[in-house]
């Protein structure tokens, strides 16, 4: 894994995860995403639009409740902008999110 993404939630997500042993160095990449749906999101993969498979998911074994938004922390990315985001709830709906510049945009939405 080239880079990784930590993760500090509002609500029921009350700690902070590193999915990497390495020195932190905040990207201009973070962004939130937001739970506008009715279901917990149970996965969220974060991956860089070059790679051909999905990172970790980096909710781990939480959840993302209706309402509550989670702040991602991209690291070790350097000036890389496009990534991919898939997002899955708990009934099994996904969305996925392709070619997404993280260095632009602030907010992703789900659903």
């Amino acid at each position: 894994m080239k880079g990784f993404a930590r993760w500090a939630a509002s609500g029921c997500l009350a700690s902070t995860i590193l999915l990497a042993a390495a020195p932190a160095v905040a990207g201009i990449q973070d962004f939130f995403i937001h739970n506008d749906g009715k279901f917990a999101i149970y996965y969220i993969y974060i991956s860089p639009d070059y790679s051909t498979e999905w990172e970790e998911d980096v909710l781990d074994s939480d959840v993302l409740m209706p309402g509550d938004s989670l702040e991602i922390e991209m690291i070790d990315y350097g000036n890389h902008c496009y990534f991919d985001i898939l997002i899955e709830d708990s009934q099994g709906n996904s969305r996925e999110y392709r070619d997404v510049d993280l260095c632009d945009v602030v907010d992703v939405h789900f659903p």
